[in-house]
This record gives structure tokens, C-alpha cells and sequence, in this order.
């Protein structure tokens, strides 16, 4: 037989026993169910200095949070019983009453803006996120100007060309602060735990939500998806229930925190990367959340941003050059989400000089950048064509350079051109490699550009190669 649930208003003189419960009478119930009623017993204390008034030391009574309570033949029922509070804290009592009921309605809990307020000008706006945020998080001043953007950018993601992600590497707890703290401040922010292609499906993308995503067994397919998101036009098959798959552009903000391990971030094309983890034995002194008011006031001020500034966004001629090619372009992004701030686009660049200097760092290292610089170096001495094997031989001459023992085979060097789309092909005998006509060189050229290897083959065969000046 299926279990029955009644709900029961207890009177604040009953005993609390799991016995059968008997329903009070309509005027009992009425009394116990009011919200104001004059009772004997004392309520607690909060302290106060000086006289307080009568009017502060008066009790009322509360219907409180609902309790589940069995009976002795099996049933179960909810009681709700009352509580005695002083009025003068009946509003924080109010709000205790709240959270225990927890409402879990998606869309109430999502923070969105009730109005447009004044802001003052866009550095003002901008100060007050990067210090909401530092006191928040405990991050760097770096960090927290780098959130602070990102932030700006969730509210003009409509209207950019790519919407630059964010992935967090840390501890637990620290990262479930930081995905908190951005829940106050982004455009239409929704938490999640872990992310799959059927999730991604049943997201509400009409709202063009911010994902704030904590996944940190994010798996490369997942990854490779969620980069290729960062710009328009990249389809996936979406399957709703009721309709057959049709294409969809999963385009929109996101951050994700990854736990932990950072091997995934290289995988997250277009994603900024902030570390959170914090030394070792240093305590951070607990803050509590942003309160309901401050996180209303910052979507309230931001919506006034975005729909004042939206179509200089659009419009703006903002752009970065002199960093990496993915930097520069999360530079662009960014700085034009930043409207009559010339300053705050200029520190846009210093921030990620740091984090396109690393990319290009780790791309020195990496195989094919290594084999088209030493392509690019042997096109510089005036060669008409060089064999795999003469290219894997410079390679193997930087590797030792380095104090790195590893060596590569052609096959290998020759494998990792052709991913770079430089195609390899028969020069007789001696075996395949590279003719350097006019159009591999300006080929190779533009491929040595996009792995960043101009700056690591010597200055002065750049100066005097027509087609590296051509491309400065």
C-alpha cells in the first residue's frame, strides 16, 4: 500500500512525539498558521547595547520550516511548527525560514536583473567588480582584473566575433568559490556539475546563458567541443525530446573549473587560465557570499552597461597584435566589451602578454613548431629544396642545443609536417622532402607565422627575407 503523506500545523503547546497526529480544529489551525500572534513564552536574545524599546522586545510567531515526522502505522507527515521570535528580528528569522525551505525552481535561483541602475562611468563599474572579486576569491590583483573582464564580456556576448572561455585549475573549495562569485556578477550565470552532450542539449540557450561549470573529469571530446564553442558557425547535433537532431551553434560564456590537473586546459581552445591553488599551511579567512542586495545592485548596473554600450561593442575597431595569434584574438574580444576606457583596453593587453608569452614558450617545445622553424631556418640559407632527413637533422641540432636528449626520426619530423600542412614529396632518389617554390615558401611562411616560429629562428635571415618583411 502506498505510503500517505499529510501535512499538519502544530500549536506551539503540543508534544513532539511520533504518535498518530490529530488535526486541529479550524480555529486552532488558524491561530498556529497566522503570522503575528501574541504568545507568553520567551524568545531567544540578540544583543543589543543600551535600553531597547517595548516595541523591539515584543515576541511574535512564525509559521517555521515544514519537519517530516512517521507515525506508528507506517504513514508519514509534514508538521510545520511555530516558532517565537522577537520582532525585531522576524526579517532574519524570515530569511532562515527561506533558506531551509530551499526552493528548487532553476530559474528563481538564476540572478537576473529587476531594473537598470547608474553605474558612473565604465572605470568606476569596473573597480567595484575587480574588488567584489578580490574580496571573494583572495585572488591575485592580476587574476582578479582578468575575471573582471571576462565578466564584462559575458554581458556582450551577443555581439562578439568569439566569446573567450575561462578554465580555473585549483583546489576544490577554492573553485567553488570563484564559480560562486561569477554566479553574482555574469549575464544570466547557471552553476552545473559536470557536462555531457545530453546536457548541453536540455540547456535553455534561448536565455544565452553563462555555463559556470565545475567538471573536473572533463574528457578531451567534451573539451574540444567546448573550445570550438568560443566562436560561431561550429555545429553539433542537438536531440530534443519530441523532434529529430538538427544542427546547433553552441555558442555562449563559459568557465570551468578542472579540478586539480592542468593537461586539459591546453585541449580548451580560446580559454583563459586561471591558477587558484593557494600555498601550502596559509589559511584564507572565510567571507561570506555576496549578499542578495550587493548581487542585485551588480546585475542591475551591468544591465544598464550592457544595453548603453552594446552597439559600441559591436562596432568597435578595437584590436591586439604582438601577442599570440589566439591572444591577440581574446585580447580584441575583451577590450571590446570595454566602452570609453582607453586605459582599462591597454591593460587588457598587459594582462595577457604573460599568458601568450607561456603559449608561445610551450609551442617552442612542441615538435611541429620545431619542425617548421627548422624548415623556415634551412628556406633562409637559399636552398631550392631540403629532404626530411636534412630537416630532422636541425631539429635533433636545437634538441642538443637545449641540453635535451631527445632525438626525432624523419619519419617522425616528416608526419609532423604534413600535420602542419606542409605536404612533403618525392625528390627522387634521396628520398622526400620540401621544393621551395614560390608558393611553399609563402606557405611555409604563413605556417611558421601561426606557430610563432619566426621569433625563434635567427634575426637576421628574417631581415633579410622579403617575405618575413612582408608579414611583420
Amino acid at each position: 500500500m502506498p505510503e500517505q503523506t499529510t501535512h499538519h500545523i502544530m500549536h506551539s503547546e503540543e508534544h513532539v512525539t511520533p504518535e498518530p497526529i490529530t488535526l486541529q480544529n479550524d480555529a486552532t489551525e488558524a491561530a498556529a498558521t497566522k503570522d503575528e500572534v501574541d504568545v507568553g513564552s520567551p524568545a531567544p536574545r540578540i544583543a543589543r547595547s543600551g535600553l531597547e524599546p517595548e516595541a523591539a522586545r515584543a515576541t511574535r510567531q512564525f509559521g517555521g520550516i515544514q519537519e517530516s515526522l512517521r507515525r506508528k502505522d507506517g504513514t508519514s507527515c509534514t508538521v510545520q511548527y511555530p516558532y517565537n521570535v522577537r520582532s525585531d528580528a522576524a526579517p532574519t528569522f524570515q530569511e532562515m525560514v527561506a533558506l531551509g525551505s530551499y526552493g528548487r525552481d532553476p530559474l528563481k535561483q538564476i540572478p537576473l536583473p529587476s531594473c537598470r541602475e547608474s553605474y558612473g562611468t565604465t572605470s568606476e563599474l569596473y573597480t567595484r567588480i575587480k574588488t567584489a572579486i578580490a574580496e571573494q576569491t583572495k585572488l591575485s590583483d592580476g587574476d582578479s582584473a582578468l575575471l573582471t573582464f571576462w565578466v564584462f564580456s559575458t554581458w556582450c556576448q551577443d555581439v562578439l566575433p568569439l566569446a573567450p572561455g575561462l578554465a580555473i585549475t585549483g583546489w576544490a573549495y577554492e573553485g567553488d568559490v570563484v564559480l560562486r562569485a561569477l554566479r553574482a556578477l555574469c549575464y544570466h550565470p547557471v552553476l552545473m556539475v559536470g557536462l555531457t552532450t545530453a546536457i548541453l542539449n536540455d540547456i535553455n540557450w534561448e536565455r544565452k546563458p553563462t555555463l559556470l561549470i565545475s567538471d573536473p573529469n572533463l574528457g578531451k571530446r567534451m573539451a574540444v567541443q567546448l573550445g570550438n564553442s568560443t566562436r560561431r558557425g561550429y555545429l553539433a547535433f542537438r536531440k530534443v525530446a519530441g523532434c529529430p537532431s538538427s544542427p546547433f551553434d553552441y555558442f555562449s560564456s563559459k568557465a570551468i573549473f578542472l579540478g586539480g590537473d592542468p593537461q586539459m586546459v591546453s585541449e580548451l581552445q580560446n580559454y583563459l587560465h586561471i591558477n587558484i591553488f593557494s600555498a601550502p599551511g596559509v589559511e584564507s579567512p572565510h567571507i561570506l557570499p555576496m549578499s542578495d542586495e550587493i548581487t542585485q545592485n551588480f546585475q542591475n548596473q551591468l544591465l544598464l552597461y550592457r544595453t548603453r554600450n552594446l552597439p559600441a561593442a559591436f562596432c568597435s575597431q578595437f584590436n591586439v597584435s604582438g601577442l599570440s595569434q589566439e591572444a591577440n584574438a581574446i585580447a580584441a574580444a575583451l577590450g571590446r566589451c570595454i566602452v570609453d576606457a582607453p586605459e582599462l583596453q591597454a591593460e587588457v593587453i598587459t594582462l595577457l602578454t604573460p599568458f601568450s608569452d607561456h603559449q608561445l614558450a610551450e609551442r617552442l617545445d612542441d615538435l611541429g613548431t620545431l619542425a617548421v622553424g627548422a624548415a623556415l631556418t634551412l628556406c633562409h640559407e637559399g636552398k631550392e629544396q631540403v629532404l626530411v632527413g636534412e630537416i630532422a637533422s636541425e631539429v635533433n641540432r636545437i634538441q642538443k642545443e637545449r641540453g635535451e636528449r631527445l632525438q626525432y626520426s624523419p619519419e617522425k619530423v616528416g608526419h609532423r609536417l604534413r600535420k602542419a600542412g606542409m605536404l612533403t614529396r618525392r625528390l627522387g632518389a634521396s628520398g622526400n622532402g620540401l621544393l621551395f617554390d614560390r608558393a611553399t615558401q609563402i606557405l611555409l611562411h604563413a605556417v611558421a607565422i601561426a606557430y610563432g616560429c619566426v621569433r625563434s629562428t635567427n634575426g637576421n635571415e628574417n631581415l633579410h627575407c622579403p617575405l618575413c618583411t612582408e608579414n611583420k
